[in-house]
């Protein structure tokens, strides 16, 4: 008599289906939707606003940020809305404390500030169409500056920093952005790791109404000095 074998029991570690996956793919992206909604903090953070910014159902958005909650990647206030949390501050810290950048950028971020009486700031890129503010000192005693920014992104195109990423410099080595649609202006260079690759940024940023050319040009030079001093401590010629 002809036995026919039954199917293949399924096995520990067998891999899953490709639907299965996709599923799985999907809800994570779901929820980095919801989690770079939260840390961007820039439209609304309660739960529908952030179920609109992801294009989620409330009910999967509800469920995906307790997921997030629960693991202290963000947390919720007394008003509803949501921030970051605990544990997300924690890896920051970490992440932070191990960069050799950071750590090494702050005495220029501080003297800058000092000289200039201005915000100085660090960027670094993030992907080709971004950068993103890494840390930023103030100077002492201005009520009205451009500050606020760390942890934020701006486009790299047609920005200061973002030129100073790409390398294009005025004639000074520095680069100046000054547009009429900004109430803001700010100069950049470029920061150099030991290969020659730019890897960041040192800026200053003043609000329009009290800054000219002329200081724009002083800011530069200023600047160049540092990225200088900052390029070499990386290791860079």
């Amino acid at each position: 008599m002809e036995i026919t074998p039954g199917p293949e029991p399924r096995r520990a570690g067998r891999p899953a289906s490709k639907e299965s996956e996709r599923g799985s793919t999907r809800t994570v992206d779901r929820a980095l939707a919801l989690f770079d909604a939260v840390l961007d903090g820039n439209g609304p953070t309660g739960l529908s606003g952030l179920a609109r910014t992801a294009g989620l159902s409330p009910s999967t958005a509800s469920r995906l940020l307790e997921t997030l909650a629960q693991h202290r990647l963000i947390e919720r206030d007394l008003a509803g809305s949501y921030r970051p949390g605990i544990r997300l501050k924690q890896l920051a810290a970490t992440a932070l404390r191990d960069d050799q950048l950071y750590e090494l950028s702050g005495p220029h971020l501080e003297e800058l500030a000092r000289s200039t009486r201005e915000a100085a700031s660090l960027g670094t890129p993030l992907g080709p169409d971004d950068v993103l503010y890494l840390r930023q000192v103030v100077a002492p005693g201005q009520l009205v500056q451009a500050v606020g920014w760390v942890g934020r992104t701006i486009p790299r195109h047609d920005t200061a920093m973002g030129r100073a990423l790409d390398n294009d410099l005025d004639a000074g080595g520095y680069a100046v952005s000054a547009r009429p649609d900004n109430e803001v202006d700010a100069v950049a260079v470029p920061i150099r790791a030991h290969s020659g690759e730019i890897v960041a940024t040192l800026s200053v940023s003043a609000p329009r109404y009290r800054t000219t050319l002329d200081d724009l040009h002083a800011f530069g030079e200023l600047l160049r000095g540092h990225g200088e001093q900052l390029s070499a401590a990386l290791g860079a010629r």
